[in-house]
Parts: C-alpha cells; sequence; structure tokens
C-alpha cells in the first residue's frame, strides 16, 4: 500500500504522542509507532526499546498483523489487552490502536508495560507527587558518589523510595518530608544543594527553602 504525504503527515503527528505516552508511564513502558505501506509493516518510532530490542525498520509483529486485518474485516477497534513478552521473556501487557486516514489503515500504535517492574518503583512513578527525572533502584548502596550532584541524586533518590512506598503520608505531603528527610541527613548543608534537590524534585528553589523553614519552627 502506497502511503499519501497526508498519510505520511498524519503518522508523523504520533510520534510526539509515543513520547508523550512513555513519558507518562515510565521506564517499563515501550510505545512502538508502525506504518503500514507494505504488508509486513514498517516500524517507524519506538521509545523505550530496551524491552524488546526491536529497532526502527523492523517488521509488525504476527500479533499486530492480527490486529488489522481484524480491524479491516471488522471495520472497529477492539481494545482487548493482549500478553506479550520482552526479549527475555518477561510478559509485558499490550494494547494495540490501528491509526486510520478516512477508511484506510495507514498504520498502528502499540503501547506495552512491562509487568516485572519492582513495586517500589511502579508506587514511585505512579505516586501524586513530582519525583526526580531518573529513579535507579537497582544501584549499588555500597557505591561512592563520584560527585556532589550523583550524592544528591542518590540522597533523594533513596529518600522518594522510602516516602512512596509509605502508605501513612498523605500523597500531597510526599514531596515536603522528602524535604525533610533530605535536612535531616544534612543534604542542605552542602553549598548550592538547594537548587540541585528542586532540580531532581522538579520544585522551585523557594518551596525547598518554605519547606526547611517549616521544619526549623517546628
Amino acid at each position: 500500500m502506497k502511503l499519501t504525504k497526508e498519510d505520511k503527515a498524519i503518522l508523523k503527528s504520533y510520534e510526539s504522542i509515543a513520547d508523550c505516552i512513555a513519558s507518562f508511564l515510565g521506564n517499563h513502558c515501550e510505545v512502538s509507532l508502525f506504518s503500514y505501506d507494505k504488508p509486513e509493516g514498517t516500524l517507524l518510532k519506538i521509545v523505550n526499546n530496551h524491552h524488546t530490542k526491536r529497532q526502527p525498520g523492523s517488521n509488525l509483529s504476527e500479533q499486530g498483523m492480527q490486529i488489522i486485518n481484524d480491524f479491516i474485516e471488522n471495520k472497529k477497534q477492539d481494545f482487548t489487552c493482549y500478553t506479550t513478552s520482552d526479549y527475555k521473556g518477561n510478559p509485558m501487557r499490550s494494547i494495540y490502536n490501528v491509526i486510520t486516514n478516512g477508511n484506510k489503515v495507514i498504520g498502528l500504535i502499540n503501547i506495552s508495560f512491562n509487568m516485572t517492574i519492582p513495586l517500589a518503583e511502579f508506587i514511585s512513578t505512579f505516586s501524586l507527587f513530582q519525583l526526580p527525572t531518573q529513579i535507579s533502584p537497582n544501584n549499588n548502596e555500597n557505591e561512592n558518589p563520584q560527585s556532589v550532584e550523583d550524592l544528591i541524586h542518590k540522597a533523594v533518590n533513596d529518600i522518594v523510595i522510602d516516602i512512596s512506598t509509605n502508605i501513612n503520608i498523605p500523597n500531597h505531603e510526599k514531596n515536603k518530608y522528602i524535604v525533610y528527610g533530605l535536612y535531616e541527613k544534612g543534604i542542605f548543608d552542602i553549598k548550592g544543594s538547594v537548587v540541585m534537590v528542586a532540580k531532581e524534585l522538579k520544585l522551585s528553589k523557594y518551596t525547598i527553602y518554605s519547606y526547611i523553614r517549616e521544619l526549623k519552627e517546628k
């Protein structure tokens, strides 16, 4: 099937959607965008491909082709979730959406979530409060930080995991308790630490200062 310029523009618009979905659901979510320009399809874009090791240019899976064939036959989307697997054979929960231009099938987007995600990381990823840009629970606890930035990053990660799994702390209070924990560890005695912590937590430095002031007053 030859795709028109309009078809390709529609598919192109889905690239940012793929990035958005992967960013929202986190590192354990793989998002794949395929074009239907030939019977076996073509992988245009893939985010977090460390799960399946697929590369742009790869063909559709047999399951993906079946999804398209079912859509062509029934003329409607089937949002059934399927069990697929990563390259190691670990289970992934997958859902597909056929992309059309009018009545013509032009592509497919696939969202797969790795079901082996550790519970603490899952809770951290989907917590209602702001998180560091990277959570690395598998880091060696005895590894010595190589810089001040590394030390603060590790300290924030450790506190985030502890606080996010504490069901006795309301979600709207968790950022505050993270700052409290860092204060008690002496992190804010380090020059420039407030700015670095603010960047890690995606908060303003003034919010950090207000939490510290509130703790001191208590």
